[in-house]
C-alpha cells in the first residue's frame, strides 16, 4: 500500500489573532535601491505551523478507567560497607517507615522517586490510592482508539511520490535544520561522492524529499524535508534536512492587503503515518 504523503493535517483557524511579540524601528539608507533615509515603526508576530499536539489519556486496560501518573517516593534501608558502598539494600514498606527510621540505628535510609499509576477517580474524588501496574496502562484517544508511541527513526523511507519542488520548501515551518553528510564509519563505508551525487541530482531536478521522522518514544512526529542548498557566492553545496512542524499558518489579520481572489496552489505535501501506529492528529 502506497504511503499517502499528500494527505494534509487538517488546518484549524486560530480562535484568537496572533499577538505581536516584537516592536521596533526599521531604518533604511540604501540610495542605490531608492531607499534613502527612511524609518519604519514595525511590530512582528510569530508564524506557527499547523501541526497540533496529539491528545490522549492513560487508562487501565482491565477496567477502562482513566489513570494518572504520580512521582512517589520509596525508602530503602542499607548498611555502609568498608569502602562506603551500600550493602544489604532493601525497600522499606510504607507501614514500617516510621519504625524503621526511628528505631533501627544501625541501618541508614535513602529515598528514590519512581513514576507510578493510580485510578484517577479514586485518588481525586475519594483520596484512595488504587495503584495500577505500568504493564496494565495504555494510551487512548478521545475516539476510544488505543495508540502506541513511535520509536526513534533510524531508517528514513521516502515513498514514490514523496517530493516537492524546491521553490516551495519555504512553505514548511521548520523547528530545526540539520546538515547531512556521508557516515565515515568503516562498518557502513558510505561514499561522500554518492551523497554529493544525490544532492546534485535533487538540485538539478529542483526537488526536495519528504518523509516521516520521529526523534524518539512518543506521539509527536516531524515531516523531514531533505533538500540541497547551493550558496551562490562560492558554490558550496549542502544537503539539509529540515524538521517541519507542519505548513506555515499565516494569520489573515496580519495581511497587509485585502484578499485578492486567485487560484491557490495545492498545499505542499507532509508526511503521514501510514504503516506506523495509528494516531489521529488532535483538532
Amino acid at each position: 500500500m502506497q504511503t499517502d504523503v499528500f494527505a494534509e493535517v487538517e488546518k484549524v483557524a486560530s480562535a484568537k489573532p496572533v499577538r505581536a511579540s516584537w516592536r521596533g524601528v526599521l531604518t533604511l539608507n540604501v540610495p542605490e535601491a531608492g531607499l534613502g533615509s527612511l524609518q519604519y515603526h514595525l511590530r512582528a508576530a510569530k508564524v506557527h505551523g499547523d501541526q497540533q499536539e496529539v491528545e490522549y489519556t492513560k487508562v487501565d486496560k482491565e477496567s477502562g478507567k482513566q489513570v494518572v501518573a504520580r512521582d512517589v517516593p520509596k525508602l530503602f534501608g542499607y548498611h555502609v560497607g568498608p569502602n562506603g558502598e551500600r550493602l544489604d539494600v532493601k525497600e522499606i514498606p510504607y507501614e514500617e517507615v516510621k519504625d524503621s527510621v526511628r528505631f533501627d540505628k544501625d541501618e541508614l535510609v535513602f529515598a528514590k522517586t519512581e513514576r507510578r499509576y493510580f485510578l484517577k477517580d479514586d485518588l481525586e474524588v475519594s483520596g484512595k490510592w488504587t495503584e495500577v501496574p505500568p504493564s496494565q496502562v495504555s494510551d487512548k484517544q478521545e475516539d476510544g482508539e488505543v495508540i502506541e508511541p513511535f520509536d526513534r527513526t533510524t531508517d528514513i523511507e521516502v515513498a514514490e511520490d514523496a517530493y516537492v519542488s524546491l521553490e516551495r520548501v519555504g512553505e514548511y515551518r521548520f523547528k530545526e535544520v540539520y546538515m547531512l553528510s556521508a557516515d565515515p564509519d568503516k562498518k557502513v563505508k558510505e561514499s561522500k561522492a554518492r551523497v554529493v551525487s544525490l544532492a546534485r541530482h535533487l538540485l538539478d531536478k529542483q526537488i526536495a524529499l519528504v518523509a516521516f521522522f520521529s526523534w524518539g518514544r512518543g506521539y509527536q512526529y516531524y515531516t523531514a524535508v531533505i533538500h540541497p542548498y547551493e550558496r551562490s557566492e562560492d558554490g558550496r553545496l549542502w544537503l539539509l534536512m529540515g524538521m517541519s512542524e507542519g505548513i506555515l499558518q499565516l494569520d489573515t489579520t496580519w495581511a497587509l492587503e485585502e484578499d485578492k481572489t486567485k487560484q491557490l496552489d495545492p498545499s505542499v505535501p507532509i508526511a503521514t503515518i501510514a504503516r506506523k501506529p495509528k494516531v489521529t492528529i488532535s483538532k
